[in-house]
């Protein structure tokens, strides 16, 4: 390994085409990194960093793995965002003239990993292309372990950041130019952190990009995947087959087919809507527990756990679709017997998906065929149980999936009920598949008896009743004579090996045996290895057969999962119409009813339409129980229309088209915006795009600027997606906005309920009509812990607020009357009526940089001024 021999040089060639990744070189039984990459691997996997010349100027760093072990070293270095480059002896060192040849036969990055064991078995673990068009964006994504592939054209960069949120790929492909936008690179960068791979431009041209999907597919144009006009997808798609094939090289899966989809059959959910609702992970944690997967997800299979996360992150807009998942729900629960055999059934299949991934790769290992074929025998039970309902979901289910009994009468005829991980543990093979396998370990079995009677014969023959004969790795068969017994030692035996108190011999015989075990153990080796391929190959080939009927296992796993949730929490089966009303009865919140708060969870009546009840303004105190209503009504939209029952006594749900949310309050430092910024940008998109099929939440608009600037903003946003007929939860601290409901029909006030008890207050959780004039700001700190002092000054500076307010209303005005009355005033009525002096000062007034001392002393001021005007 020093800086200039044979082996040295080829590594340089071969490293020179692999810049980026962390290439393992193969030297004997270990896969060798150097320089650069050793330093990084080193670190990473926890190894000692070593050096080979240590005497000379400039030594070879290095650090090294066993071959045999390498699997969970290239899983950290995988999950650490590298690359790694997997360089193999590719011919045989004992038959190699010179230098042994190597070259790399894969590489290994975080979007395209085959091995389930590297992997969550319930999520997808995605590679995405991205390109960005003349009037939109090509998006592509596949998980090369289950056979998905996807692709969409979406619009704007707020469509493509809603698709990306909701695949997060682990790796995305970029084409030169675009990897320098500093917009999108910036975003993934500070979202998950996907590793960021060039891609040459050449690849994404159109007639480059069409050939590269038509070879993979072996078809003459691209108008069976639909998107023979959709040049976007098609380039974003050819990247991703193009990158695939030259990573996995000679072990690439075919895709049996890529599926193009119109977001806008689904219900959106933009990144910051999925983020608030928390549909996959909490805000604060980022961890499954206390989101409606936490509480959704009883699938019994991986396939129907990865389904599960899609059919949440892509509800329905189709009525018919909803109502077949909802029929078939509803049978299953409806059949509590039939539903416990299936989902006993399911627990019992292993993950179809990603099995057959493998399978058709030279890494598939014989325990991966075992468990396809054990498997196989429980979908018959599937079939058969399937056959007791009537829903056009579950019939379709139950025709389509496929029993897959060929396969499994040949892997049950060929394999051995256990067999090993590796080939090279040897026993893979069932006794009776081969004549010739069946002849050579007979071979090998009768040599333990023939040993034993060789062993018998030489004893008698020599006189040595000690003798034995043995046998070990390094010096193969012997007859072992203890010293005291070496004059009665033949002349025909031949040393081989010396003892400290005997000798070692082999004899023809003994030599010519050994001879015909080791080839026959050879030949059993290279013989399993060659009926385990043809079986792999074989069952590779129906690749698509079990794909298909892997998917529908994974459809009827979700189906019996929401029927055995919706049996265990009480939920009900929703009517869901295109009518637009959303009208639920003791609805409750998915989650939180089953978090132990210790109190009981109030459920509550929401009604949302488009005559009377289309903009519910919600007031009361923070901890009330506004901002949960709110979520908990979103997301029984999202559980109604993925096909799920709900939470409530009854339910009708109107299909909604898209749900915003506008909540709580973050920077985005990335971008450069503020808190007030984000929450601006976040309110300027969903006031430009939600229709009157939208449901939006605001919660809390325009804190975070001034008071008045927020009320004013506040107003003013209300009564644009008053006009806009947007069906919308408006939660607010600004108990002024109550005055809407008096000039707009559709306007209705409502409160979350709390009761004044002594000094304190306490929250009923109940939403009633009506608004409440009190936000009880102090006593909920009071509740949180803030010390008594600094709650006994505040309200004693609230009362003289408020008292000074009153105060200067009754002055000016004579009276107090409501705060956006006479808002539009006719044409000239300013010059007929100028400001008061009082009125132009306070419009003159920085509120942001006055403490309440300042503020009460203004007062006063304004007071006195006023009282002498009187006078």
């Amino acid at each position: 390994m020093s800086a200039d021999t044979p082996v040295m040089r080829q590594y340089r060639k071969i490293k020179k085409n692999y810049p980026d990744s962390i290439l393992m070189f193969r030297l004997g039984d270990f896969y060798e990194m150097l320089f650069d990459d050793a330093k990084v691997a080193s670190k990473v996997l926890g190894l000692a960093l070593t050096s080979r010349d240590k005497n000379s100027k400039d030594p070879v760093p290095l650090c090294g793995v066993p071959y045999h072990s390498v699997e969970s070293y290239i899983t950290k270095l995988l999950e650490s965002g590298t690359k790694v480059a997997i360089c193999d002896q590719v011919e045989n060192p004992k038959l190699a003239k010179g230098i042994v040849a190597r070259r790399v036969t894969r590489v290994l990055t975080p979007g395209a990993v085959l091995d389930t064991e590297k992997l969550d078995s319930k999520t997808s673990n995605y590679i995405a292309g991205i390109w960005k068009g003349k009037s939109g964006w090509g998006l592509a994504y596949a998980d090369i372990s289950t056979g998905e592939f996807k692709t969409t054209e979406l619009e704007g960069m707020r469509d493509l950041r809603r698709e990306l949120a909701h695949i997060e790929p682990k790796e995305v492909l970029l084409s030169e130019s675009l990897a320098a936008d500093r917009e999108l690179t910036g975003y993934l960068a500070s979202s998950w952190d996907p590793l960021l791979t060039t891609v040459e431009d050449w690849v994404w041209e159109l007639d480059s990009a069409r050939e590269i999907l038509k070879d993979h597919f072996g078809t003459v144009s691209l108008e069976p995947f639909g998107i023979d006009k959709k040049n976007d997808a098609v380039r974003a798609s050819a990247a991703v087959i193009h990158y695939l094939e030259e990573t996995q090289m000679d072990d690439m899966p075919k895709f049996a087919e890529l599926t193009s989809y119109d977001s806008g059959d689904y219900l959106s959910i933009d990144e910051f809507t999925k983020s608030n609702l928390e549909l996959l992970k909490t805000l604060r944690l980022g961890a499954k527990t206390g989101t409606l997967l936490w509480v959704l997800d009883r699938t019994q299979t991986a396939m129907g756990g990865r389904l599960l996360k899609q059919w949440i992150n892509y509800p329905l807009r189709d009525v018919e679709k909803i109502r077949k998942r909802h029929e078939a729900v509803g049978e299953l629960l409806a059949s509590p017997g039939a539903l416990a055999a299936l989902r006993r059934a399911l627990s019992e299949i292993c993950d179809m998906e990603r099995l057959i991934g493998r399978i058709s790769t030279s890494y598939a290992r014989p325990s991966d065929l075992a468990a396809l074929r054990d498997s196989s025998f429980f979908i018959a039970a599937l079939k058969d149980i399937c056959s007791e309902f009537d829903s056009s979901l579950l019939e379709v289910i139950r025709d389509e999936m496929d029993e897959l009994a060929d396969i499994r009468e040949t892997l049950q005829g060929a394999l051995v009920d256990s067999p090993p991980n590796s080939l090279r543990d040897g026993g893979v093979i069932r006794e009776g598949f081969s004549e010739e396998l069946d002849g050579l370990r007979s071979i090998k079995s009768d040599g333990k008896r023939w040993i034993s009677e060789l062993e018998t014969g030489e004893r008698e023959k020599t006189g040595i009743t000690s003798l034995k004969v043995g046998y070990n790795r390094v010096f193969g068969y012997y007859v072992e004579v203890t010293k005291s017994n070496l004059h009665l030692v033949p002349e025909s035996y031949i040393r081989k090996q010396t003892l400290v108190n005997a000798e070692r011999y082999i004899t023809p015989e003994l030599k010519e045996f050994e001879e015909k075990i080791l080839r026959a153990e050879e030949r059993i080796a290279d013989l399993e290895k060659e009926l385990f391929e043809g079986l792999r190959a074989g069952v590779a080939a129906e690749a698509g057969r079990v794909r298909h009927t892997a998917a529908l296992i994974g459809a009827l796993d979700v189906l019996t999962c929401l029927a055995d949730v919706a049996d265990a929490y009480d939920y009900v089966r929703p009517e869901v119409n295109s009518t637009g009303v959303i009208d639920l009865k003791e609805s409750r919140h998915p989650v939180v009813e089953r978090i132990d708060l210790g109190e009981r969870f109030v459920p509550n009546d929401v009604r949302l339409d488009m005559d009377e009840n289309q903009l519910l303004i919600i007031t009361g105190p923070n901890m009330a129980g506004k901002s949960t209503l709110m979520r908990q009504v979103a997301l029984i939209v999202i559980m109604a229309q993925m096909g799920g029952f709900i939470p409530a006594r009854s339910g009708r749900i109107g299909v909604v088209d898209k749900i915003f949310t506008r909540v709580g309050a973050s920077d985005d430092l990335t971008r450069g915006q503020s808190t007030f910024m984000v929450e601006m940008v976040e309110t300027a998109f969903i006031l430009r795009h939600a229709t009157k099929r939208s449901l939006v939440i605001f919660d809390e608009i325009g804190r975070g600027t001034s008071t008045f600037d927020g009320m004013s903003l506040a107003w003013a946003v209300a009564e644009h997606i008053y006009k806009l007929g947007t069906k919308t939860l408006f939660a607010t601290h600004y108990h002024e906005l109550a005055e809407l409901a008096v000039s707009k029909k559709r306007v209705q006030n409502y409160n979350i309920y709390v009761k004044e008890a002594g000094d304190g207050i306490v929250f009923l959780r109940k939403l009633l009509p009506g608004a409440t004039s009190h936000s009880y700001g102090i006593e909920v700190a009071r509740l949180a812990g803030v010390p008594y002092g600094v709650i006994k000054s505040a309200r004693g500076v609230l009362a003289k607020l408020e008292k000074a307010q009153s105060n200067l209303a009754a002055s000016i005005t004579g009276g107090q009357p409501r705060l956006f009355s006479d808002r539009e005033k006719p044409a000239g009525e300013e010059k007929a009526n100028p400001k008061h002096p009082v009125i132009k000062e306070l419009e003159g007034i920085d509120l942001e940089s006055m403490t309440p001392i300042d503020a009460l002393n203004l007062l006063a001021e304004l007071k006195k001024s006023l009282d002498e005007e009187d006078g």
